[in-house]
């Protein structure tokens, strides 16, 4: 391996909040990789206990900056780190995440191999439960297939294009940035909008394990908002597919009925790309009466949509 001086800097980029269970395996991770060039910009992100106070050593670590700001959110953070950073490439993790030991080297090869601009890859998933890592299933990123929208990969494949699998160049990253109003789907929108400028490039080999939180909740106002700023990019088909696992989540609570109206209507006014399954049980008519008037107003626009094709 050559040496440092020679090497370019990365720059990995680590928003944390409340992070005492998670952030030290991830660091860890980056710390132990076989590339070793390389600058830790851990943002804490107005945390209770400051993660000074649990990082311990590691903060002699010449490699780590750690820099503290008021609560705001995730991506304000990052955006922090990222006009912060130092390095030639900047590398995204969250941190709850870990890194193999070789994927800023692997990272690093293909970017240069592909001359792309920035790179998303594989998963391993990891359950809350600890587990070794040859019995974790893994998610395969892929390159988009012809007449295919980023919008509609990321939508069809939900994992596509997850954080800590971003690598790209500091020059297209610091001119993208995060958008700081999301809060869900702030993943998607960045690739979408770094796709729309810049060449990406696809990492097959998993490298990222992504930990699989559960019990957090969906911030429909931001996923609604992303769809429809790039509705004219999403194919129809992928577009109900994506609105219907919507609707199931936020049926499963009560507090959420405006984005379960929201979702329902949506799935009527594209009702030709669902089943009539799905069309009867959303539209959740309250009598037989209702039930057969819905099922012949599905019929009908199925006919009429057929004999004008």
């Amino acid at each position: 391996m050559i040496e440092n001086d020679k090497q370019p800097l990365i720059s990995i980029v680590i928003p944390v909040y409340n992070g005492e269970k998670t952030l030290v395996n991830s660091i860890i991770s980056v710390l132990n990789q076989k590339y070793k060039h390389l600058e830790i910009i851990v943002v804490d992100d107005g945390s209770e206990n400051p993660v000074e106070s649990f990082l311990q050593s590691m903060v002699e670590d010449c490699r780590i900056r750690i820099i503290r700001t008021a609560r705001s959110n995730a991506n304000i953070a990052r955006n922090c780190g990222i006009k912060e950073s130092k390095g030639d490439y900047i590398a995204m993790m969250d941190a709850d995440d870990y890194w193999l030991e070789n994927h800023i080297e692997d990272c690093l090869d293909i970017l240069q191999q592909t001359n792309s601009d920035g790179l998303y890859g594989s998963l391993f998933l990891h359950p809350q439960q600890s587990v070794d890592i040859t019995q974790l299933s893994v998610f395969y990123a892929r390159e988009l297939r012809e007449g295919e929208s980023m919008v509609d990969y990321v939508l069809s494949t939900g994992k596509g294009a997850q954080t800590s699998t971003l690598f790209t160049t500091a020059n297209s990253m610091k001119e993208i940035l995060w958008n700081p109003e999301f809060i869900d789907h702030q993943d998607f929108d960045f690739v979408v909008r770094f796709s729309k400028k810049f060449k990406f490039a696809v990492k097959k080999k998993p490298t990222v394990v992504y930990n699989l939180s559960s019990g957090r909740a969906i911030h429909y106002e931001t996923c609604i908002r992303f769809v429809e700023e790039n509705i004219q990019d999403i194919n129809p088909e992928v577009y109900m597919s994506y609105n219907l696992g919507m609707y199931l989540r936020a049926e499963q609570k009560e507090d959420n009925k405006p984005f379960i109206s929201y979702f329902r209507k949506e799935a009527i006014r594209y009702k030709e790309y669902i089943s009539y399954q799905h069309f009867i049980s959303i539209c959740n008519p309250k009598s037989r009466i209702r039930e057969w008037i819905d099922k012949l107003k599905y019929i009908f626009y199925i006919l009429r949509i057929k004999v004008e094709i």
